[in-house]
């Protein structure tokens, strides 16, 4: 019977190495889970984010497999960037302001008039944040990937078309987060909080007059069928960020990581933007086909707008000093500037 005990033992040696191929195949193989806040439908999860799971599958030959997943189902949404640090999500991503306090040097990109797009303001973003250790160290926890910013907010109206900083004395204006409330006081309106997802019932009841927000959530949140002017200021717009554990990042080998890294970064700040940007101008579009009006600012009146709001500039500073930034002002004028040079080529927002 020695034969046969050869023969088992050979037989149990090929098991064994067919079964450590197959470990290590399938170890060299990843699927990465991504989500934020927006859902799959989202202009620029369709238009930025989806070209780029190709791409990554396309440069790893297949081992980085990128699927996404809508907000709240895999975390709730509030718990984006701890699940991120954790590693329970792969790439997760949020705005900044949904971590109140977190990223308080991030704020900057709230400031009003900081940029004209979301395509200008990713940019700047991403400038600032590869220049200033301070705003890096805000995202310490996680290997960002790439930052961008949001579309920009506009005034959305019930009854009264908004062509001037006086006709907004006085007015009930929902607002999402304490940036847009003091906006609204500096220009004259009666801010009051309320959520995205109970901004319409409070207009269609009458509780307030209008909402500063961008274009997307109008329609998503049915807001357009209670608002029926829209007054295009670009008044601001807020940071997001994506990113990966740690962990993740160093698991990772140098040739997988280098495609990240040429894809991710300023290419995808960009891409995020543009897409923002183009969503909001198609949304435009399908508004006024349903007798939706738009109101845009002249540049004589938006620069008035800005100027009503510029204290913010200098309280914005104030504050940060006192949390112990000390250069503040020169992160938001370098913040300024960069702006002013890129928005040369990408405009505003609404075209």
């Amino acid at each position: 019977m020695p034969h046969l005990k050869k023969i088992a033992v050979t037989g149990l040696a090929l098991l064994m190495l067919i079964s450590m191929s197959v470990v290590a195949l399938a170890a060299s193989k990843m699927d990465l889970s991504m989500t934020t806040v927006y859902m799959n439908a989202h202009p620029t999860v369709v238009n930025a984010w989806t070209p780029w799971f190709k791409e990554m599958a396309k440069l790893t030959n297949g081992k980085i497999n990128i699927a996404y997943y809508n907000p709240n189902t895999l975390t709730p949404l509030k718990d984006h960037y701890d699940s991120t640090i954790s590693g329970m999500i792969g790439i997760g991503g949020n705005d900044t302001s949904r971590n109140a306090g977190k990223f308080p040097l991030s704020t900057v990109m709230e400031l009003p008039g900081m940029a004209p797009s979301a395509e200008c303001g990713s940019l700047v973003y991403w400038e600032l944040y590869k220049k200033y250790p301070e705003l890096q160290k805000e995202f310490k926890e996680v290997k960002v990937l790439w930052l961008w910013a949001s579309a920009t907010y506009q005034l959305h109206t019930t009854k009264k078309p908004i062509k001037t900083s006086a006709d907004l004395k006085g007015l009930k204006i929902i607002c999402w987060n304490r940036s847009s409330v003091e906006i609204m006081k500096a220009l004259g309106a009666n801010p009051v909080m309320i959520p995205p997802t109970d901004s319409y019932l409070a207009l269609e009841r009458g509780m307030a007059d209008g909402v500063l927000c961008p274009l997307a959530p109008i329609v998503s949140f049915k807001i357009a069928e209670a608002a029926k002017f829209t007054t295009v200021c670009d008044i601001f717009l807020n940071g997001f960020w994506a990113a990966m554990s740690h962990d993740l990042w160093n698991s990772l080998p140098p040739a997988d990581q280098k495609a990240f890294t040429e894809t991710t970064g300023a290419v995808m700040a960009k891409k995020s933007g543009v897409t923002l940007d183009e969503g909001a101008v198609r949304d435009s579009q399908k508004l006024m086909k349903t007798g939706h009006k738009f109101i845009v600012l002249s540049k004589q009146e938006r620069d008035g707008w800005l100027e009503a709001t510029k204290p913010l500039r200098e309280k914005w500073v104030k504050d940060m000093e006192g949390k112990g930034y000390k250069n503040a002002r020169a992160i938001m004028e370098d913040a300024f500037r960069l702006s002013a040079q890129y928005a040369k080529t990408t405009g505003r927002g609404f075209k």
